[in-house]
């Protein structure tokens, strides 16, 4: 029995070792994306589907180790839909001093150029059902809806940037994120 218990307590460490966690650690369970790294689960909108993140042309991870794209979602064939993005806090790089939380991050979402005509419909703080806190901003960007949504976890920040083909559909993508769930 007490060799049992030598190696037991010998292998838990290496055990541990190997169930280290990356925030990448997300798949798709029936119609939602669940990550084991943020503990949360996200329901996407029904007038969406999963869409292969390879596709959109933008890196997957970040060479400063700080941003990491983690879920999309299509609706059909149009080019709308939701991208997920977590951000880790305080990550300095070559043109930034890191981000330091969601307003710092909200700030630099607002910085549009004139040429993108953009006009602010809303800004909201609010909590969602699960408790989990939301920075939202509602806008048309040259007469298309879209939304930026986020919510800090742990030291990092969930990032949803929607675009919509309209404000009723942009209202059923935002319930979505606001909805989303802590898991265990």
């Amino acid at each position: 029995m007490r060799r049992f218990a030598i190696i037991l307590i010998a292998f838990l460490p290496s055990a541990s070792i190997a169930k280290a966690q990356s925030p990448n650690d997300g798949h798709i369970e029936g119609s939602a994306y669940v990550n084991s790294y943020f503990h949360v689960s996200y329901s996407w909108a029904k007038i969406l589907q999963p869409y292969d993140t390879t596709s959109l042309h933008v890196p997957a991870r970040s060479p400063y180790d700080n941003e990491f794209l983690l879920f999309a979602s299509r609706q059909g064939d149009l080019p709308y839909g939701v991208v997920l993005l977590a951000e880790k806090l305080n990550v300095q790089t070559t043109h930034s001093r890191g981000i330091r939380d969601a307003a710092d991050m909200m700030d630099r979402i607002m910085r549009f150029n004139p040429e993108q005509h953009v006009v602010i419909i809303s800004k909201k703080h609010f909590s969602g059902p699960s408790g989990l806190v939301f920075d939202e901003l509602d806008y048309t960007e040259n007469g298309g809806y879209s939304a930026a949504m986020i919510t800090p976890v742990g030291n990092f920040l969930l990032s949803f940037k929607c675009n919509a083909q309209s404000a009723s559909d942009l209202a059923v993508m935002t319930d979505s994120i606001a909805a989303l769930q802590k898991t265990q």
